[in-house]
């Protein structure tokens, strides 16, 4: 399952990780313009040999081969980098302090928040840029707003401690505190990180709420009119009405199983926008079950072969789930698929291998693939249409993972690994449909962010043994790359779409940020956020 926001990007939400920005020391600052050979291979850059492995029919009797590995969520590793509508906001533990960064004016200011704040998240507000940050070191949180002038008003309120991760209701009243025991090293079974805490964000009004839920929760939602929230835990769902009298409370746990002993750990479980239904897959099975989180009762639908991954439309109208034996990707309507099991469509895809599927945020367009095996292909599904349109496109690397972008008109794909080349990214136009333009890269890359539109992306390389570092700002509708030498280590990136600029987040001791415009390119690098920033130009350095 992948629920992705509008912007990818690999997140670090400490100074050390996202704070201690680095892009490179003045002296390389002056190459913060395009370099000579952005454009890769065709321009004299690194080539970039065809992957191992056939396409195509080879794979098309994939049942009869050997047993393939497991797919490869990988873009979960590339989460949102903490962004609102004008500011980049970055967390220094060791001051205590958090960075806001104007990204239109290139303004620096700081406020304090509270004792090591670390895990960060943006708030959608239609009358503020909001972020909230846990503070690790006083189990506390701080709600930060800034107000039209740009200064930042706070607010501090306690929380259950060893929180690290944050969900975000969609109109932005309520974020929830919680601990992903997936981020924590080597916890006790005693560990059950069940307690979370509810906070109300409204102005004036703001609080904190701590329930208990199911045992190690691995992702929280939000009803889509914010009035329930949904925790998926090892013991089931737990449901809580935010609107409670009293206050936040935790209502029941639903049961994804009829069997208790079943264990979680091969369980996938997504939940439709409104909160009425979860959909279950389970590694090597053959079943999907379809739980409401209302009645409790569960529907089973039989599919042709086990089910290797499973994501939802954003509406939540459609499930899609993948059987990698038969090439197949099941269209189940929702909620019709809860009470007819039968009622659902299957989609071939000929000639190619598919195990995994990422759909648009906006649109009802899923790329398929597989990173089980080396293949050299991508599968575009429009699965609304009637018929359902197919479309296999040709690459020229493996496919390791994949990021559509928002509207679904374009995608980059990062490519495995190909001995002699440290690295490749394909940027792919499906409105209009184009061929994949293909880009060797100098180091191996580590964050990806697109645009809403998916007109512009940003690709970071990194490679600290050979102290090679740098930025691909990509432009979708022409396939223009152009590459940006960076003297330090990336570790974020991200695109503020109201100030037309994307960002590279860098790891330095002061604390530095460089910003691409999206349309001229010119980059402009800031660093020192508490020593009194410095702007940097790149066409003037």
């Amino acid at each position: 399952m992948r629920r992705q926001l509008w912007v990818w990007g690999l997140i670090a939400s400490s100074w050390e990780l996202l704070g201690l920005l680095a892009c490179g020391a003045s002296a390389g600052d002056a190459g913060m313009a395009p370099s000579a050979n952005a454009s890769g291979a065709a321009d004299g850059g690194y080539p970039y040999p065809g992957a191992g492995g056939a396409g195509g029919s080879a794979y098309a009797d994939a049942a009869s081969e050997p047993a393939l590995p497991p797919e490869q969520e990988l873009e979960s590793s590339y989460e949102s980098p903490v962004a609102t509508g004008r500011f980049v906001w970055i967390t220094n533990p060791t001051s205590g302090r958090v960075a806001y960064v104007d990204a239109a004016s290139l303004e620096v200011r700081t406020v304090p928040a509270g004792n090591g704040p670390t895990y960060m998240a943006a708030i959608p507000s239609q009358d503020n840029d909001m972020a909230v940050v846990i503070n690790t070191l006083s189990d506390d949180a701080t709600i930060l707003r800034a107000s039209a002038d740009g200064t930042i008003g706070t607010k501090t309120l306690k929380i259950a401690g060893g929180a690290n991760s944050w969900a975000v209701s969609h109109a932005g009243r309520w974020a929830i505190a919680w601990t992903d025991a997936r981020l924590e090293t080597n916890p006790s079974q005693v560990q059950g990180f069940q307690d979370v805490t509810v906070v109300d964000l409204t102005s004036g009004q703001e609080a904190a709420s701590r329930l208990s839920v199911g045992y190690r929760p691995v992702a929280l939602s939000f009803s889509s009119d914010d009035t329930k929230a949904y925790a998926v835990t090892q013991d089931g769902v737990s449901v809580m009405a935010l609107d409670a009298p009293g206050g936040p409370q935790a209502t029941r746990i639903v049961p994804m199983s009829d069997d208790p002993l079943e264990d979680p750990d091969t369980r996938d479980v997504s939940l439709t926008p409104d909160g009425s239904y979860a959909l279950v897959r389970r590694d090597g099975q053959s079943v999907i079950t379809v739980v409401s989180l209302s009645s409790g009762d569960l529907t089973k639908v039989n599919l042709s072969g086990p089910c290797t991954d499973l994501d939802l439309s954003a509406d939540g109208t459609r499930a899609l789930a993948v059987i990698r034996d038969n090439s197949d990707v099941a269209i189940l309507p929702v909620p019709e698929i809860a009470t007819a099991p039968d009622s659902y469509e299957v989609v071939h895809v000929d000639n190619a291998t598919v195990g995994s599927i990422a759909i648009a945020e906006a649109a009802p367009v899923a790329l398929a693939y597989t990173n089980a095996i080396d293949q050299n292909l991508i599968t575009a599904i429009g699965f609304e249409s009637e018929p359902v349109q197919v479309t296999t496109l040709k690459l020229h690397g493996a496919v390791e993972s994949v990021f559509p972008s928002y509207t679904g008109a374009s995608a980059i794909v990062v490519h495995k690994p190909i001995a002699g080349v440290p690295g490749a990214f394909s940027a792919l136009s499906l409105a209009p449909l184009l061929p994949a333009r293909i880009q060797s890269t100098q180091a191996p890359i580590t964050a990806v962010a697109l645009t809403p539109s998916g007109d512009r992306a940003i690709v970071a390389e990194r490679d600290d043994a050979t102290r090679v570092y740098g930025a691909y700002l990509v432009r979708s509708t022409t396939q223009q790359v152009d590459r940006y030498d960076l003297a330090s280590p990336p570790i974020a990136v991200g695109a503020v779409v109201g100030a037309k600029r994307a960002y590279v987040a860098q790891k330095h001791p002061e604390g530095r940020l460089t910003f691409i415009d999206l349309d001229t390119g010119l980059a402009r690098t800031l660093t020192g956020f508490e020593l009194g920033a410095r702007v940097i130009d790149g066409s003037n350095p």
